[in-house]
């Protein structure tokens, strides 16, 4: 479930988690892939049950992949091997939620792990080469636990707790050097990110406290804040090996474009002017033409230069191809050439952004229905649902702008519609806050090819279906029985399909 912000703040936590790693390999090694040394993990995983996933900087240079399941053999085993020219990361996060497992890797190495789930900190066990750069203690390195300070007025008890766990990972770094004399490349980068802590635990803390507060009470966790970034450079290329400023940027982009989101919510005339050197007449034409693509691209090129910009382009790229967000994907990627033509990234991301452009050549067919005034002079559920008396249907409450709703289509829509192929079920998509975007809507329609009833809500329907359900966020999906009856789903974002069918086919087919 998602509120009213035009992206998904869950799934960019949940990616930054897995796709966040050590080292940004540069153009060149992207390009020599085939020539590169390697690196070979191989775990061991007692009582436990869960799935694993993977991440490798390779990942960084595959537009569709955010990361790779690992498949644990009859004795919990499975090995992984890396291509790499350089130091890097390879990232393992566990589905169970305990841990995500950062070892650090540099060409040659062969690291055997063991962890037993039903022991205390898993007891984690890392022999064979390159073993003295990921024995467990440099696990303890962890980012603080901001949320119990969530509902602070003033930054003092959050930005206390911060510079206490800083310096507690500074003594930890400091006895694990001294004691397992790890290799230069990992101490070099364990530095960068411990001077990276303190500001990305900050900034991550201070957006979720200062949002709807009073001025002053902003301005006083923006002081802190500038104190902490005064310290560090934001665009630094020679961090990029650093968890804790990759992590960083990755916020930035987030919060920085919603920042703007804002002030062209609130001040639409002074944001055209501002960003757009237009009137507004003329900066909405250019704004709407890919409203995140934008402002993505406003905020890297003000904060970001270098490698720093490449790596904050090819992440944005990644989310908003996630979201199905298909016109500022190509627009992005467009300006993202321009600016980077030697890029590794770009041949890696030409073929599935070329894939995107050639589908918004789709047209409606016949099976996309509109319902009759496009149904902006429907203003109930109650009128809605009698469109399709005696039927089950599922209604999903949606909004071009919405990011986790494009996903979840791009995802399912298809799948759930072939899976009741022949049944008596009835697919209602209603669109909402998209009042004066028919032209957008209906693209968006065929660019999914969202076969079914569609309604462009008008506020008051929107308000009523909402309030009736008690829901506050898109996506939001309704089961409507033949008797008329309706209920929000149990299944929210994101979705298990499997769960969502079985609540549709309970309802009665």
């Amino acid at each position: 479930m998602k509120f009213l912000f035009p992206f998904s703040i869950l799934a960019f936590f949940f990616s930054v988690s897995l796709i966040t790693s050590c080292q940004n390999r540069s153009t060149s090694a992207a390009n020599n892939a085939a020539h590169a040394k390697s690196a070979t993990v191989h775990i061991t995983l007692k009582n436990y049950s869960g799935s694993v996933m993977i991440v490798d900087t390779g990942l960084r240079y595959n537009l569709t992949k955010q990361a790779i399941a690992l498949h644990l053999d009859a004795h919990h085993s499975a090995s992984y091997t890396i291509a790499i020219d350089e130091p890097t990361c390879l990232v393992l996060s566990f589905s169970n939620g305990l841990s995500n497992y950062s070892l650090f890797l540099s060409p040659g190495d062969e690291i055997f792990l063991t962890a037993d789930f039903a022991k205390k900190d898993n007891n984690i066990t890392v022999t064979g080469k390159g073993s003295n750069n990921n024995q467990p203690e440099i696990f303890a390195l962890t980012n603080i636990d901001t949320h119990p300070f969530n509902d602070d007025a003033a930054p003092d008890r959050v930005i206390a707790a911060i510079n206490k766990q800083y310096l507690l990972n500074k003594k930890m770094l400091a006895k694990y050097i001294k004691v397992n004399k790890p290799s230069a490349a990992f101490i070099k980068t364990a530095t960068i990110n411990l001077q990276y802590f303190a500001p990305l635990n900050y900034y991550e803390s201070k957006h979720s406290n200062v949002f709807g507060k009073p001025k002053e009470q902003q301005q006083r966790w923006q002081k802190v804040q500038d104190s902490l970034f005064s310290t560090i450079k934001l665009s630094n290329d020679d961090a990029l090996a650093a968890y804790n400023y990759t992590r960083l940027i990755d916020n930035f982009i987030m919060r920085e474009t919603y920042s703007l989101w804002m002030d062209y919510s609130t001040q639409p005339v002074a944001f055209y002017k501002k960003w757009f050197h237009t009137n507004p007449i003329q900066g909405k034409m250019l704004f709407d033409s890919a409203r995140l693509g934008v402002l993505n691209q406003k905020v890297i090129d003000k904060y970001f230069t270098g490698r720093a910009a490449e790596y904050a382009y090819a992440r944005a790229l990644k989310d908003l191809y996630r979201e199905a967000d298909y016109q500022s994907v190509a627009l992005l990627f467009n300006h993202f050439k321009k600016e980077y033509p030697q890029s590794g990234y770009i041949n890696s991301f030409n073929a599935p952004v070329t894939a995107v452009v050639n589908k918004q050549r789709q047209a409606l067919n016949s099976k996309i229905i509109f319902v009759a005034d496009n149904g902006t002079k429907l203003n109930t559920l109650k009128e809605v649902i009698a469109l399709n008396k005696g039927k089950t249907v599922l209604i999903d409450m949606w909004g071009t702008w919405c990011g986790p709703c494009r996903e979840e289509i791009e995802k399912n829509a298809a799948k759930l519609r072939a899976h009741f192929k022949g049944e008596n079920v009835t697919f209602l998509y209603v669109s909402n806050l998209d009042s004066g975007r028919e032209k957008e809507w209906k693209k968006q329609i065929a660019y999914f090819q969202i076969e079914g009833l569609h309604i462009l809500a008008n506020p008051k329907l929107t308000d009523d279906i909402m309030g009736k359900v008690k829901a506050t966020g898109y996506p939001t999906y309704i089961i409507v029985k033949k008797d008329g009856s309706y209920k929000q789903t149990v299944t929210r974002y994101p979705v298990n399909l499997t769960a969502l069918i079985k609540e549709i086919e309970t309802a009665g087919l």
